[in-house]
Protein backbone atom coordinates (compact mmCIF):
# COMPACT_ATOMS: atom_id res chain seq x y z
CA UNK A 1 0.00 0.00 0.00
CA UNK A 2 2.90 2.08 0.43
CA UNK A 3 3.05 3.67 -3.33
CA UNK A 4 -0.26 2.28 -4.50
CA UNK A 5 -2.79 5.52 -3.21
CA UNK A 6 -0.26 7.90 -4.41
CA UNK A 7 0.80 6.19 -8.24
CA UNK A 8 -3.51 5.93 -8.47
CA UNK A 9 -3.94 9.84 -7.83
CA UNK A 10 -0.64 10.52 -9.79
CA UNK A 11 -2.41 8.53 -12.98
CA UNK A 12 -5.89 9.77 -12.37
CA UNK A 13 -4.22 13.40 -13.13
CA UNK A 14 -2.35 12.81 -16.03
CA UNK A 15 -5.23 10.73 -17.60
CA UNK A 16 -7.89 13.16 -17.03
CA UNK A 17 -5.70 15.53 -18.52
CA UNK A 18 -4.42 13.64 -22.20
CA UNK A 19 -7.80 13.78 -23.53
CA UNK A 20 -8.06 17.64 -23.62
CA UNK A 21 -7.50 19.93 -26.43
CA UNK A 22 -5.22 22.03 -24.13
CA UNK A 23 -3.87 20.19 -21.32
CA UNK A 24 -2.09 22.19 -19.13
CA UNK A 25 -3.80 26.10 -19.39
CA UNK A 26 -2.44 28.55 -17.07
CA UNK A 27 -3.93 30.57 -14.27
CA UNK A 28 -6.16 28.11 -12.81
CA UNK A 29 -6.46 26.26 -9.66
CA UNK A 30 -7.97 23.23 -8.36
CA UNK A 31 -8.90 20.87 -5.65
CA UNK A 32 -10.13 17.61 -4.97
CA UNK A 33 -10.59 15.43 -2.04
CA UNK A 34 -12.34 11.64 -1.03
CA UNK A 35 -12.87 9.34 1.71
CA UNK A 36 -12.94 5.74 1.08
CA UNK A 37 -13.87 2.56 2.92
CA UNK A 38 -12.24 -0.89 2.03
CA UNK A 39 -13.40 -4.13 3.67
CA UNK A 40 -10.39 -7.27 2.27
CA UNK A 41 -9.08 -10.55 2.85
CA UNK A 42 -6.42 -8.88 4.80
CA UNK A 43 -7.72 -5.78 6.99
CA UNK A 44 -10.77 -3.39 6.93
CA UNK A 45 -9.12 0.21 5.77
CA UNK A 46 -10.19 3.77 5.76
CA UNK A 47 -8.42 6.17 3.29
CA UNK A 48 -8.81 9.78 2.52
CA UNK A 49 -6.63 12.07 0.26
CA UNK A 50 -6.81 16.09 -0.75
CA UNK A 51 -4.92 17.24 -4.07
CA UNK A 52 -4.50 20.85 -4.73
CA UNK A 53 -3.03 21.80 -8.75
CA UNK A 54 -2.50 24.52 -10.73
CA UNK A 55 -3.31 24.17 -14.33
CA UNK A 56 0.52 25.17 -15.24
CA UNK A 57 1.30 21.89 -13.73
CA UNK A 58 1.76 22.07 -9.84
CA UNK A 59 0.49 19.77 -7.18
CA UNK A 60 0.08 19.23 -3.88
CA UNK A 61 -1.62 15.41 -2.37
CA UNK A 62 -1.69 13.87 0.66
CA UNK A 63 -3.21 11.29 2.01
CA UNK A 64 -3.30 8.69 4.63
CA UNK A 65 -4.32 5.04 5.60
CA UNK A 66 -5.59 3.94 8.63
CA UNK A 67 -5.61 0.30 9.61
CA UNK A 68 -8.39 -0.30 12.36
CA UNK A 69 -6.28 -1.05 15.39
CA UNK A 70 -2.72 -1.54 13.27
CA UNK A 71 -1.05 1.12 11.84
CA UNK A 72 -1.76 4.76 10.11
CA UNK A 73 0.93 6.11 7.44
CA UNK A 74 0.62 9.31 5.63
CA UNK A 75 1.84 10.62 2.78
CA UNK A 76 2.45 13.76 0.97
CA UNK A 77 3.92 14.74 -2.22
CA UNK A 78 4.75 17.69 -4.42
CA UNK A 79 6.04 18.01 -7.50
CA UNK A 80 5.06 19.17 -11.39
CA UNK A 81 3.51 17.67 -14.80
CA UNK A 82 4.13 19.01 -18.27
CA UNK A 83 3.09 18.11 -21.29
CA UNK A 84 5.78 16.29 -23.37
CA UNK A 85 4.34 15.75 -26.88
CA UNK A 86 0.88 15.09 -27.84
CA UNK A 87 -1.30 13.11 -25.12
CA UNK A 88 2.30 12.05 -23.56
CA UNK A 89 2.93 14.14 -19.92
CA UNK A 90 5.86 13.89 -17.64
CA UNK A 91 5.58 14.83 -13.90
CA UNK A 92 8.31 14.24 -10.86
CA UNK A 93 8.86 15.93 -7.29
CA UNK A 94 9.17 15.02 -3.75
CA UNK A 95 6.91 12.67 -1.77
CA UNK A 96 7.38 11.30 1.87
CA UNK A 97 5.89 8.14 3.77
CA UNK A 98 5.38 8.83 7.19
CA UNK A 99 4.34 5.34 9.48
CA UNK A 100 2.66 7.10 12.98
CA UNK A 101 2.61 3.86 15.24
CA UNK A 102 6.42 3.44 14.39
CA UNK A 103 7.59 6.93 13.39
CA UNK A 104 9.37 5.92 10.78
CA UNK A 105 9.54 8.48 7.89
CA UNK A 106 10.49 8.00 4.34
CA UNK A 107 11.88 10.35 1.91
CA UNK A 108 11.72 9.56 -1.98
CA UNK A 109 12.24 11.58 -4.74
CA UNK A 110 9.62 10.27 -8.30
CA UNK A 111 9.99 10.95 -11.82
CA UNK A 112 6.96 9.56 -14.07
CA UNK A 113 5.48 9.22 -17.60
CA UNK A 114 1.69 8.86 -18.74
CA UNK A 115 0.74 8.29 -22.50
CA UNK A 116 -3.13 7.55 -23.02
CA UNK A 117 -2.88 3.96 -22.05
CA UNK A 118 0.11 3.70 -20.03
CA UNK A 119 1.99 5.53 -16.67
CA UNK A 120 4.56 4.37 -14.89
CA UNK A 121 6.68 5.79 -12.23
CA UNK A 122 10.28 5.25 -10.56
CA UNK A 123 10.90 6.41 -6.83
CA UNK A 124 14.64 6.34 -5.64
CA UNK A 125 15.23 6.64 -2.19
CA UNK A 126 17.01 9.82 -0.42
CA UNK A 127 18.45 8.24 2.69
CA UNK A 128 20.87 5.04 2.91
CA UNK A 129 21.25 4.37 -0.62
CA UNK A 130 18.67 5.16 -3.91
CA UNK A 131 16.77 1.81 -3.44
CA UNK A 132 14.85 2.02 -7.19
CA UNK A 133 11.01 0.94 -6.53
CA UNK A 134 8.90 1.10 -9.98
CA UNK A 135 4.78 1.58 -10.60
CA UNK A 136 3.16 0.70 -13.65
CA UNK A 137 -0.16 1.10 -14.59
CA UNK A 138 -2.02 0.38 -17.93
CA UNK A 139 -5.49 1.89 -18.26
CA UNK A 140 -7.95 -0.79 -19.75
CA UNK A 141 -10.56 1.55 -20.70
CA UNK A 142 -8.41 3.17 -23.15
CA UNK A 143 -7.57 0.18 -24.98
CA UNK A 144 -11.25 -1.11 -24.40
CA UNK A 145 -13.06 1.98 -24.79
CA UNK A 146 -16.87 0.55 -24.65
CA UNK A 147 -15.94 -0.56 -21.19
CA UNK A 148 -19.02 1.45 -19.04
CA UNK A 149 -16.61 0.90 -16.08
CA UNK A 150 -12.89 2.00 -15.15
CA UNK A 151 -10.91 -0.79 -15.21
CA UNK A 152 -6.93 -0.81 -14.65
CA UNK A 153 -3.85 -3.18 -14.17
CA UNK A 154 -1.45 -1.77 -11.49
CA UNK A 155 2.37 -3.14 -10.91
CA UNK A 156 4.71 -2.53 -8.54
CA UNK A 157 8.21 -3.89 -7.92
CA UNK A 158 10.22 -3.03 -4.94
CA UNK A 159 12.41 -4.37 -2.52
CA UNK A 160 11.23 -5.85 0.74
CA UNK A 161 13.00 -8.17 3.10
CA UNK A 162 15.80 -8.24 1.06
CA UNK A 163 14.87 -9.21 -1.68
CA UNK A 164 12.60 -7.78 -5.52
CA UNK A 165 9.71 -8.20 -5.77
CA UNK A 166 6.54 -7.57 -7.41
CA UNK A 167 2.78 -6.84 -6.97
CA UNK A 168 0.04 -6.98 -9.19
CA UNK A 169 -4.03 -5.00 -8.93
CA UNK A 170 -6.51 -5.53 -11.12
CA UNK A 171 -8.78 -2.37 -10.44
CA UNK A 172 -12.23 -1.80 -11.65
CA UNK A 173 -14.90 0.98 -10.08
CA UNK A 174 -17.46 3.30 -11.11
CA UNK A 175 -18.46 6.61 -10.25
CA UNK A 176 -21.47 8.21 -10.08
CA UNK A 177 -22.45 12.28 -11.32
CA UNK A 178 -22.76 12.84 -6.83
CA UNK A 179 -19.25 11.52 -6.01
CA UNK A 180 -20.08 8.28 -4.72
CA UNK A 181 -17.24 5.81 -6.23
CA UNK A 182 -17.30 1.82 -5.55
CA UNK A 183 -15.35 -0.94 -6.88
CA UNK A 184 -13.64 -4.30 -6.34
CA UNK A 185 -9.82 -5.11 -6.47
CA UNK A 186 -7.92 -8.41 -6.94
CA UNK A 187 -4.45 -8.58 -6.40
CA UNK A 188 -1.77 -10.81 -5.78
CA UNK A 189 0.85 -9.13 -3.35
CA UNK A 190 3.60 -9.74 -0.73
CA UNK A 191 3.41 -9.79 2.98
CA UNK A 192 5.40 -10.55 5.48
CA UNK A 193 5.05 -13.98 7.03
CA UNK A 194 7.51 -16.53 9.69
CA UNK A 195 9.45 -19.97 8.85
CA UNK A 196 10.95 -21.70 11.58
CA UNK A 197 13.86 -23.11 10.48
CA UNK A 198 15.79 -25.85 12.76
CA UNK A 199 20.17 -25.36 13.37
CA UNK A 200 22.63 -28.19 14.19
CA UNK A 201 25.76 -27.55 15.56
CA UNK A 202 28.84 -29.17 17.25
CA UNK A 203 25.62 -31.48 18.68
CA UNK A 204 23.24 -28.84 19.91
CA UNK A 205 20.06 -28.48 17.71
CA UNK A 206 18.45 -24.81 18.28
CA UNK A 207 14.63 -23.76 16.54
CA UNK A 208 14.52 -20.17 15.02
CA UNK A 209 11.66 -18.36 13.65
CA UNK A 210 12.61 -16.02 10.83
CA UNK A 211 10.40 -13.18 8.67
CA UNK A 212 10.20 -14.36 4.83
CA UNK A 213 8.00 -12.50 2.55
CA UNK A 214 5.11 -14.92 1.03
CA UNK A 215 3.02 -14.09 -1.67
CA UNK A 216 -1.27 -13.75 -1.60
CA UNK A 217 -3.95 -13.81 -2.87
CA UNK A 218 -6.45 -10.47 -1.74
CA UNK A 219 -9.75 -9.77 -2.45
CA UNK A 220 -10.22 -5.99 -1.52
CA UNK A 221 -14.12 -3.93 -1.68
CA UNK A 222 -14.17 0.05 -1.89
CA UNK A 223 -17.01 2.32 -1.38
CA UNK A 224 -16.01 6.15 -1.04
CA UNK A 225 -17.13 9.94 -1.83
CA UNK A 226 -15.23 11.94 -4.04
CA UNK A 227 -15.53 15.99 -3.53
Amino acid sequence: MRYLFLLIIFSIMLGQKSGQNNPIPENELGTSSGIYVNFGTSDFEIDGFFEIQTRGGLFLETSGITQIGTNTTLNTSLGFMQEVSPNMLMGGGYSNYHEINSDDMLHEVFLGLNSKSITGVIFLGLEGGLSPNYLGILNLNALFPGLNFDSSIIGIGSQGLEEFGFDIFFNISRTSSYGLSYGYSLSSERFEDQQTRTINKQGYTKTITIPVSSQGIFNTVFIGINF
